[in-house]
């Protein structure tokens, strides 16, 4: 029997856009049959959407997206997602606690910027719009609704002034090593997964899978829908499964578990379950942990 999953979704938590109880009819109404939660570096939705999910016929997967940083690799973050974490484990919420206020003071930095810019914005005007993990999202979507005829889309404010290398952009820094993300997730009772190794170089995404295995990761995220996310990539569906089809090779090769999603995030985002992914990857996952499928 192959179930519908989608093994990356994101909710208000962190800086997606629907509630937890909002994600899970949307999956239902979609005909999933089991998803993981991964709020950027938060718990806040697991118990409440656990709660409300049950006797509904869906299976939700307690997670995290786990933001990290590695002075061998020149990337603005590294993300590590955890599935089947145990959301009360101290370690866990220690670090989410804090990572949040390096995030506070990453997004005051970056909204210093768009002051010097010429924007009318305030750090504690934006902060009351964010109900997890304040995420550069919460200021494009508050930068849209205060300038419509500046932009016309949060990508476009990221395009233009908060994506990675432009005007108002702020490298985070002093995220939890990838080696030190791992063994929380593991401690936490969770699997570790590299996130999109596609948004990387290709040959530095090899590389990084290796350094991510060799510190004790579990899996990569094979199915991912870069065509959808990252226009700067130009990919087709075409391209996309070419994309998917290289990484599982790899995964394959290298004897490590496969994952995936849709990396949902809501209206700006709406890719809940666009990809078909194997319910056996989540089989494969279930079975690494001994827990009945």
């Amino acid at each position: 029997m192959h179930e519908k999953i989608d093994l990356h979704c994101h909710t208000n938590a962190s800086d997606g856009e629907s509630s937890a109880e909002e994600l899970v009819d949307f999956a239902i109404k979609k005909g999933i049959k089991a998803i993981a939660i991964t709020d950027h570096d938060s718990l806040g939705s697991l118990k409440k959407v656990i709660e409300y999910s049950k006797d509904r016929g869906i299976e939700i997967i307690p997670g995290i997206e786990i933001s990290c940083d590695d002075p061998l690799f020149n990337q603005d973050k590294i993300d590590i997602i955890g599935i089947f974490v145990d959301y009360n484990n101290k370690s866990l919420i220690n670090l989410t606690e804090l990572t949040n206020k390096k995030r506070d003071m990453n997004k005051r930095e970056t909204i210093k910027k768009l002051n010097k810019l010429g924007f009318e914005i305030d750090f504690d005007e934006v902060k009351k719009t964010v109900k997890g993990t304040f995420g550069r999202p919460h200021i494009a979507k508050f930068l849209l609704k205060k300038y419509p005829k500046k932009f016309d889309s949060v990508r476009d404010v990221f395009d233009k002034y908060i994506g990675a290398g432009k005007s108002a952009f702020v490298k985070p820094e002093d995220f939890i090593s990838i080696k030190d993300a791992v063994k929380i997730i593991k401690k936490s009772g969770g699997i570790s997964i590299l996130a999109h190794p596609g948004i990387y170089p290709k040959e530095d995404s090899i590389k990084l899978i290796d350094y991510f295995i060799d510190n004790g990761g579990q899996g990569i995220e094979t199915y991912y829908p870069y065509h959808l996310i990252c226009p700067d990539l130009n990919f087709d569906e075409k391209d996309n499964n070419n994309m998917i089809n290289f990484y599982r090779d790899i995964a394959r090769s290298k004897n490590v578990l496969e994952s995936g999603g849709g990396d949902y995030h809501g209206e700006y985002r709406p890719t809940l379950g666009v990809l078909n992914i194997p319910d056996e990857i989540l089989f494969k996952i279930k079975n690494k942990l001994d827990i009945s499928y």
